[in-house]
Formats: C-alpha cells, sequence, structure tokens
C-alpha cells in the first residue's frame, strides 16, 4: 500500500481512539526522528530518545486537529525541526561525539567497516562545525532522505534557499574534510 494512503488510514483510525494505531505509527516513523534528534543533538543519545518521546507527545495531542495535506512525514519532520530548534535555542549543549556504531551497517565487511568509522567521525566533525540551518539541511537531505521540496516545506524555507543551504553546506564539508585529510598525511 502506498505510503501516504497507510499513514491516512492510521491517522483516521487514531484519531477514533485506535491506541494500536499510533503505535504503528510510532514504530513506523520512530527510527527516523530518533536518528534525526541523534545528530542534531551531536550524537547524545539519551537527549535524542529524549526530545524524539517529546516530538510523539506532540503529535498525539496535535492529531485531532491535523489536517491530512500531503506527505504525513513532512509534518512529523516539521515538529521534529521546530521541536528541536527550540530546544537548542534553550539550552547549551555539550559536543558529545557520535557513536560510531550507529552508522556503520552490519552487512558491510569489517574492513569498510572500519574505514567508514573513521570517515564518519571525520564527517561528524566536520558537520558540528557548520552553521545551525547549513547542518539541519545536510541532515534532512542526506541522512534522513528528504527531497529538497520537503525540506523546505519543513524547514519553512523556499526550495531555492534549502538547496543554498545544501550547496554552501557541501562546499565547506568538502573543504574542511580535504584539510583534514591533509593534515592527516
Amino acid at each position: 500500500m502506498n505510503q501516504m494512503i497507510e499513514d491516512y488510514f492510521l491517522i483516521m483510525r487514531i484519531k477514533r481512539g485506535d491506541t494500536d494505531a499510533f503505535e504503528v505509527l510510532v514504530d513506523k516513523y520512530y527510527d527516523q526522528i530518533f536518528a534525526y534528534c541523534l545528530r542534531r543533538t551531536f550524537g547524545n543519545r539519551s537527549l535524542a530518545g529524549d526530545l524524539t518521546q517529546d516530538i510523539f507527545l506532540k503529535v498525539i495531542g496535535a492529531i485531532q486537529k491535523y489536517r491530512y495535506k500531503g506527505k504525513f512525514y513532512n509534518y512529523l519532520y516539521t515538529i521534529a525541526v521546530n521541536h528541536c530548534n527550540s530546544y537548542i535555542r534553550k539550552k547549551q549543549l555539550e559536543q558529545v561525539q557520535l557513536n560510531e556504531n550507529f552508522l556503520t551497517n552490519q552487512a558491510e565487511s569489517i574492513e569498510e567497516s572500519l574505514f567508514k568509522k573513521e570517515e564518519s567521525q571525520l564527517i561528524q566533525e566536520a558537520l558540528n562545525q557548520l552553521p545551525d540551518p547549513q547542518r539541519e539541511a545536510i541532515i534532512l537531505r542526506y541522512y534522513q532522505n528528504l527531497k529538497i521540496a520537503d525540506i523546505a516545506k519543513v524547514t519553512g524555507v523556499g526550495v531555492a534557499t534549502a538547496q543554498s543551504r545544501i550547496h554552501q553546506a557541501l562546499q565547506k564539508l568538502a573543504r574542511w574534510l580535504d584539510k583534514e585529510e591533509f593534515d592527516n598525511d
């Protein structure tokens, strides 16, 4: 079944008080929202878990008012982006190194896995240096696989601005990673 139709029926069931449907919805999107929060909190798993829980509580609190327009995950990511931004504005985050095991695909060979761990640590350090709007755009595009139009909608900017943020962030990342590679040789 098409994801949009599946989400529509789940939301209709939730609105009628079906708690099992909400569990299905949470199970469907929890890992994606947690991964987004984890990157926004510089790898702090505990904080990412708390933020993810808060996001789903906000969703269930607002579900009766929700009007199904487009993709539900855009609505969900909008709440996630706004909640994380709000939290980050209020709190000073300690930069915690991202748990490299989180990024490792279990199907990869050990050699590829070790290379990816080292590479992902460098990438995370470079990501941490980006301004928040650019880091957010990169995370949504390359780690959450959102389309640029969806990123624009979720972050409340135009498509051109979303593209520009991604383009500028990629240029900065390339410069920082090239410099880091040169410094390590």
